[in-house]
């Protein structure tokens, strides 16, 4: 880490200033929007940590001031994950054992104020959504839980589904390419978020496959025919009630309610 403003080069500098990036408060010749703390975090990683060092969050807070880095842990993680939509590759301890609670490590740097102007961010589209969510029958395809759907763990917290990347953004996967893209629920997506790890191999997955009993085997061969993890009757019917109107459903309610009686 540089000891003092002579040691950062030109691109650490605010152009024209003599202002490290991480030191604004509002764009340059924007006083009225100001510079996020997820580009201060950018700016002071890369000109004060080396590619493959460690850092800890009491650095940054020391570095940044708490009034750009918050102390709450989750909301300074997720502006760190954030940068991993920019190329940076930044594992913790779930990542690599051999760190510790708290520390990062720096693998690739990714963009910073430093380069210029921010990307575009590498988003899927509307359609690409849709195809996406009636491809995988509006179920996460990790925990099988249907959109809007309870959880089985009896919080009463309801399924909302998003699009998870088999290979994340912060591994240059794609948002266009709909075999890179899943249905998940936001439970199942946010620590594959945190993650940056390439996605299981057939060498990894077909040894557990061949360990199973025969009647596993088969269920899961009849999974991998349908192209997703296929359910009874009932379960196919439910589906489709999920996507009919209040109204509907209450009709269909009670005539199934006359059919057994009740």
């Amino acid at each position: 880490m540089n000891e003092s403003r002579e040691d950062y080069p030109l691109a650490a500098f605010v152009p024209d200033t003599s202002t490290l990036w991480w030191e604004l408060d509002f764009h340059p010749g924007k006083d009225n929007l100001r510079f996020g703390a997820e580009n201060k975090l950018a700016a002071w990683l890369a000109f004060n940590v080396e590619v493959g060092d460690s850092f800890t969050m009491p650095q940054l807070r020391h570095a940044l001031g708490d009034g750009v880095v918050p102390n709450d842990a989750e909301h300074l993680n997720r502006r760190l994950r954030s940068l991993r939509d920019v190329g940076w590759q930044l594992p913790t301890i779930k990542d690599d054992a051999s760190l510790h609670i708290g520390e990062y490590q720096l693998l690739a740097v990714g963009w910073h104020p430093g380069i210029g102007k921010r990307p575009r961010r590498n988003s899927v589209s509307k359609t690409m959504r849709r195809l996406v969510f009636e491809r995988d029958h509006s179920r996460c395809v990790i925990c099988g839980v249907g959109a809007g759907e309870p959880y089985p763990d009896g919080t009463g917290a309801l399924c909302s589904l998003t699009i998870g990347h088999r290979i994340p953004n912060a591994r240059r996967g794609s948002s266009k390419d709909i075999n890179n893209l899943q249905a998940e629920c936001k439970h199942c997506n946010e620590p594959a978020r945190q993650e940056i790890r390439s996605p299981d191999t057939l060498d990894e997955v077909l040894p557990l496959a061949l360990k199973l009993s025969r009647a596993e085997a088969r269920k899961l061969h009849s999974w991998l025919v349908a192209g997703h993890r296929t359910r009874d009757n009932v379960d196919e019917i439910f589906d489709r009630v999920r996507k009919l109107t209040h109204p509907e459903v209450a009709e269909l309610a009670d005539a199934v309610k006359k059919k057994v009686g009740g």
